[in-house]
């Protein structure tokens, strides 16, 4: 059985997301669907402070005339504000103590510094790259050079027919609106991923620190390094 899964290219996301991608033969990133706002396609949450418990949000601003009715692959970022030195500064701030530090902050320099106009080549090119350090080997792409056509289920469903999939992996957010007869109907198996959050070792300057769960990657990454593979894969589960 050939398994692929699709999902929309987020922003510096958090482990579940790579669980999925590690889990299957090919991920799509579903990249011709309209950025909205709001969502974790442009943010995602960092610990607010070097100790503490609570979480902040790191905003990619979006130009005005893309944030409505404009592809992900095509919504361009904002260049009034230099967003960037500010998501780098507030890394620094809140993980310069943790072991793994370096690793994580060279990721998040290397992404920002390629050129990038749009929400679409920013978040792939940064999801290549951590994909590449954690270790995982699934083969990548973009459903915009598909031309799948359809709405939610008939989407993905067109996706699995133009690469040939057999199976599909959901992430549990799609149960509400997926019409799995339509996949039986297709002969595809899909099955869901059903992430349990695992927990791991927090630091800063050797001190370990109150857990806190679904922040970025590039938490665990400054936490765990070279483990952090073998971490996010912990929370695996799957139901059909």
């Amino acid at each position: 059985m050939k398994q692929i899964a699709c999902c929309q290219p987020h922003y510096i996301p958090w482990i579940g997301y790579f669980e999925m991608i590690d889990r299957v033969d090919e991920f799509w990133f579903l990249d011709d669907v309209d950025f909205i706002k709001r969502e974790w396609k442009n943010r995602n949450r960092i610990r607010k402070d070097r100790t503490g418990a609570e979480v902040k949000w790191l905003t990619v601003p979006i130009e005005r005339a893309s944030q409505r009715g404009t592809h992900i692959a095509a919504a361009k970022l904002a260049s009034d504000v230099d967003w960037r030195r500010r998501h780098l500064d507030a890394f620094r701030h809140v993980y310069r103590h943790a072991p793994f530090f370096a690793d994580a902050l060279e990721l998040l320099e290397a992404g920002f510094a390629r050129t990038a106009a749009t929400l679409g080549d920013l978040n792939v090119a940064l999801l290549i790259d951590l994909c590449r350090y954690l270790g995982i080997e699934t083969a990548l792409g973009c459903t915009s050079s598909l031309g799948a056509s359809g709405h939610k289920t008939e989407k993905l469903i067109g996706v699995c027919r133009a690469v040939g999939a057999t199976g599909y992996l959901a992430n549990n957010g799609s149960a509400g609106y997926l019409r799995l007869e339509c996949f039986a109907d297709e002969r595809i198996a899909c099955a869901f991923q059903d992430y349990e959050h695992p927990t791991y070792e927090q630091r800063s300057q050797g001190a370990l620190l109150p857990f806190v769960s679904h922040l970025s990657v590039l938490d665990l990454i400054a936490n765990q390094g070279a483990d952090s593979l073998e971490l996010l894969r912990q929370g695996g589960r799957v139901r059909s």
